[in-house]
């Protein structure tokens, strides 16, 4: 057994050496890109050649986003699981750090009739990764996720006149995306060695997704209040959103996808601080409807997981399920290098956990203090 986990740890350090340079490159390429933002004022109504690599202002990603662009990490006291606890102390909560390093890639951009049209295609991917950082033997990547695909393309509509106070909407068609996500390496090697069913679970599928925001802020730093609603379909319904492999568990443990749906509701409040203030509030929320994944998840009251209790295991079908994720907090828009957003923020998640293969824990919570970069 030893030997085995020390092969998987040795393959999977090859594998992922690649991965860490690229980590680096987005987040460079990130920062990059975000000083080169082109605002809505400069760009009224635009030639060809001038919206090549402008980045669009048009349907940026809300703060509560569970799945954006925006690069951010974050500290949270979360709740703890046999699932992922490598230290296999059973503490019921425990801190742990979240990572987002994300990048709207600009390839055109532009506004047309006095700013009443817009239309933008960008190229979206993100890297999303969980630590439990403050493990003091090795501090093991619990999950990590990748998400990319073909460019989005965004519409933009501004009323003439306000009606049932809308000002304006935007769409935005993402034809093809993909997903895929990992547990870290010390955790395969904690479950394998630990005797789970279920070592690992292949959370990989390609979608589709559409979205319409309603009274998008663009790059206004003026108070609103914006709605969004999107949905995201499967490309092959057979699919599903996860598979497992012979070699990697007990396949009987895991029930097939049946719902090729996810879709979420989103808020997003603004409002500058002061008159002449670069500051500004903001206010987010993302109630997310999504596949709670059918195969077993495991539990005790100890929080220690014991491989001789089959009473640990909880077998629940599939099933759609919420997840609320709320943010609050202030934001500076530096008013010298154009482009450059942070902010600060408050975070509280509850529902369905929401990472990768542990999809399948139908309750989660965390509280956490953001730190976000915005292009």
């Amino acid at each position: 057994m030893r030997f085995k986990a020390h092969y998987i740890h040795q393959t999977f350090i090859r594998k992922s050496l690649p991965m860490k340079y690229s980590f680096i490159l987005l987040l460079l390429f990130s920062i990059i890109q975000s000083n080169s933002q082109t605002t809505s004022e400069q760009i009224p109504n635009t030639k060809f050649a001038n919206g090549i690599s402008a980045l669009s202002p048009i349907f940026r990603p809300y703060w509560a986003d569970m799945h954006s662009t925006i690069t951010r990490g974050e500290v949270a006291i979360a709740l703890n699981s046999v699932e992922y606890d490598y230290a296999n102390k059973g503490d019921i909560y425990k801190p742990f750090v979240f990572a987002n390093i994300g990048a709207d890639l600009p390839l055109w951009s532009g506004f047309f009739r006095d700013k009443k049209f817009g239309f933008g295609v960008t190229l979206p991917f993100f890297v999303d990764v969980w630590l439990d950082m403050f493990e003091r033997t090795t501090a093991p990547v619990i999950n990590s996720a990748y998400r990319f695909g073909l460019p989005e393309f965004m519409f933009y509509h501004k009323l003439d006149k306000k009606f049932m106070g809308i000002k304006n909407y935007s769409i935005r068609l993402s034809p093809m995306k993909h997903e895929c996500t990992h547990i870290g390496d010390e955790l395969t090697i904690y479950r394998k060695e630990m005797g789970f069913p279920l070592t690992r679970v292949n959370v990989s599928y390609n979608y589709a997704e559409l979205g319409i925001t309603i009274n998008d802020p663009l790059d206004s730093k003026a108070r609103n209040h914006s709605f969004r609603y999107s949905i995201m379909i499967l490309h092959d319904f057979s699919q599903g959103w996860y598979s497992i492999l012979p070699n990697e568990g007990d396949t009987q443990l895991v029930v097939p996808s049946k719902i090729p749906i996810e879709s979420y509701l989103q808020y997003q409040y603004q409002s500058n601080v002061g008159k002449k203030s670069h500051l500004q509030a903001i206010m987010s929320a993302e109630v997310r409807y999504r596949s709670k994944y059918g195969y077993a998840s495991f539990f005790n009251f100890t929080g220690k997981y014991d491989s001789e209790r089959m009473d640990d295991l909880l077998q629940m079908p599939e099933y759609k399920a919420a997840g609320v994720n709320l943010m609050f907090g202030a934001r500076y828009i530096n008013p010298k290098l154009y482009g450059y957003k942070i902010g600060v923020a408050f975070r509280g998640y509850l529902g369905v956990n929401p990472y990768g293969q542990f999809r399948s824990t139908p309750f989660y919570n965390q509280l956490g203090i953001c730190l976000l970069f915005e292009q």
